[in-house]
Order: structure tokens, then C-alpha cells, then sequence
């Protein structure tokens, strides 16, 4: 785990930061574990490929968003959350760090609608698991989505 650093009233972590008035520097250097390719961040967690963003969590390719939740490939959003081709908020199920990618996949459904995020996949779960197939035949990273799937179908019934 990398070392915080308090500069200018921040714990900082590569080109991310959290304000130490809200977080300590355990708390920021747990946050920044959580980052993946994530850069110039402000007070965010469990984000993916993000850039500029503020008080983000669970936010998957966003840039310069503020305050968002569970946001996808989001540009300049402000106080949002699930803003995926939603309507209403979504259940969701993360995965472990599984696959080739050695990263989380997220499943996400309501009543309307299914969406599942796994590196750039984007799709519903029959489109997943048929990908999965398709990529990683015989292979362990089949095993290991096709687990996950199966704990999702299983869930859901």
C-alpha cells in the first residue's frame, strides 16, 4: 500500500487526493487501493478509469464529475447516481477481482433493465456470459466469470 502524503491540506496518493478534514491518512490510503487508472481525483473510492472527478464512488470511465455514485462513461455530471441507462435506481452485485483483467465486474438490474460493466463490456448477462465463452473457452477466467454468473442467476431466482 502506498504512503499518503498531507500536501496543501490533502492526503496524497500518485495524482489523487482526500481532504483531511474528512478523511485520515489511513482512511485516504485504503481509498487509494480502491482507485483503479484512476487520476486527479478528489475524495472518491471503488472508481475505474476516471479523471478529475470529486466525491465519487463506484464511477466506471468518468471525467470531471462531482459528487456521483455508480456513474458510467459520464462527462461533467454533477450530484448524480446510476446514470447508465437506468430510469430508476439499480440493484448490483460486484465481483471479486476475477478474469483475465484481475479487476471487479459489476452487475446491475431493475425491473427494466440489466446492464453488466466488466472492463470495456457492456451489455446484459446472456450477452456476458456468451462473450465469456466466446473470449475465454476451457480456460480458468471461464471458470472463474461463469462462478460469478451462476451466483448471480442464482441470486436473482
Amino acid at each position: 500500500m502506498k504512503e499518503a502524503i498531507l500536501i496543501d491540506g490533502y492526503w496524497t496518493v500518485d495524482s489523487n487526493k482526500w481532504d483531511e478534514k474528512i478523511f485520515t491518512k489511513e482512511q485516504s490510503e485504503i481509498n487509494a487501493t480502491t482507485l483503479i487508472n484512476c487520476s486527479d481525483c478528489s475524495d472518491c473510492n471503488n472508481c475505474n478509469y476516471c479523471s478529475y472527478c470529486n466525491n465519487c464512488s463506484d464511477c466506471i470511465n468518468c471525467y470531471n464529475c462531482n459528487n456521483c455514485s455508480y456513474c458510467i462513461d459520464c462527462i461533467d455530471c454533477s450530484d448524480c447516481s446510476y446514470c447508465s441507462d437506468f430510469k430508476t435506481n439499480p440493484e448490483r452485485i460486484t465481483s471479486s477481482k476475477i478474469g483475465s483483467r484481475d479487476s471487479q465486474s459489476t452487475y446491475y438490474w431493475n425491473e427494466d433493465h440489466e446492464m453488466i460493466i466488466c472492463g470495456c463490456f457492456n451489455g446484459t448477462l446472456k450477452e456476458f456470459e456468451n462473450k465469456v465463452k466466446e473470449t475465454h473457452q476451457g480456460n480458468e477466467h471461464e471458470i472463474a466469470y461463469m462462478n460469478w454468473i451462476n451466483k448471480i442467476k442464482a441470486y436473482k431466482s
